[in-house]
């Protein structure tokens, strides 16, 4: 995140953007010129959200309701499996 952080700051700085960006927005941002402070504004600043896990709920096999089987296949579909964050059971 630091190196993003960076990164974006030397994107928005080349002289292409000179008319189109005035100033940054926010105090937290601007102050944020070394790796410390930096690390302090991606933390005050970062969250999860839009579903970052648990988005294809798994189901048994002759459920109506779910995207996938627990053997990971996609239900409607031949060979096709989702292996990854999105199928993470959800217990609460």
């Amino acid at each position: 995140m630091r190196e993003a952080v960076k990164a974006v700051k030397r994107f928005v700085s080349a002289p292409a953007w000179k008319d189109y960006i005035i100033g940054p927005f926010g105090e937290s941002f601007q102050s944020a010129t070394d790796d410390k402070s930096i690390d302090a504004y991606v933390r005050e600043l970062t969250t999860t959200i839009f579903h970052p896990v648990g988005t294809a709920s798994m189901s048994p096999v002759n459920a109506k309701s779910g995207v996938v089987n627990p053997d990971l296949s996609v239900k409607g579909t031949d060979g096709l499996r989702i292996v990854d964050a999105s199928v993470f059971v959800r217990f609460f």
